[in-house]
């Protein structure tokens, strides 16, 4: 496993030594629960108990084609079940490769595995962001709280609301854009996390596709 070149060269050039890292792995199957953020990591957590010890580790939402039958996605030979965990723990996850699970609509294999960097981008998105609380308004005040703990400033953009299903409740929250970010502080919350809920997803942030990545002067 290695980080491409320049993945390596915008942190060099940063002078920042990463804490975490992404682990993709291959995955076989047929399908996964679209609501599938608590099944799944109580299924990998059977193999990596240590996980629930690190607040930082989460594991990223599993992104699918809705069947159209049921609630389920369908996943194809290209999706990835990707974890965020830190980098002295790499070695560990490679206990999950050949491991079957099942988050809820069947079993998945789990195959090889990469690591691929976490990288500076001025924009980055969150598929689910969790709060203490789930009005619009009252969600945005709290990101921005959050955000100023660790002194980081960016514009927010939030998506749509949403649930997610857990034992005995529902968690509330929303997808979030950051645009305008500091560099270094994109590395900083792409390792933090933002919110609450890591393990099954939530605030996790990639850098958003649609934007050209940054270039270094």
């Amino acid at each position: 496993m290695r980080m491409y070149n320049a993945e390596w060269e915008a942190i060099k050039r940063l002078n920042y030594t990463p804490t975490v890292t992404d682990i993709q792995f291959d995955i076989s199957g047929m399908e996964i629960p679209a609501d599938h953020g608590y099944a799944l990591y109580e299924e990998i957590v059977r193999h990596l108990p240590w996980m629930r010890d690190h607040p930082t580790a989460g594991i990223h939402p599993v992104h699918g084609v809705p069947s159209g039958r049921n609630e389920n996605l369908v996943i194809n030979r290209r999706v990835k079940l990707v974890l965020r965990l830190p980098i002295e723990r790499i070695s560990e996850a490679q206990a999950l490769v050949g491991k079957e699970i099942d988050p809820g609509a069947g079993k998945l294999r789990i195959g090889d595995l990469k690591e691929k960097a976490v990288t500076p981008y001025a924009t980055l998105y969150s598929h689910f962001v969790a709060v203490d609380n789930d009005d619009e308004t009252q969600f945005l005040e709290e990101v921005r709280r959050l955000m100023q703990t660790v002194e980081i400033q960016a514009g927010l953009i939030p998506g749509k609301f949403q649930n997610m299903h857990i034992p005995k409740r529902v968690i509330g929250g929303y997808s979030l854009m950051l645009h305008d970010i500091d560099l270094m502080q994109s590395l900083i919350l792409q390792e933090r996390g933002l919110g609450l809920h890591r393990g099954y997803g939530c605030g996790i942030f990639i850098p958003h596709k649609s934007i050209k990545e940054v270039a270094f002067d």
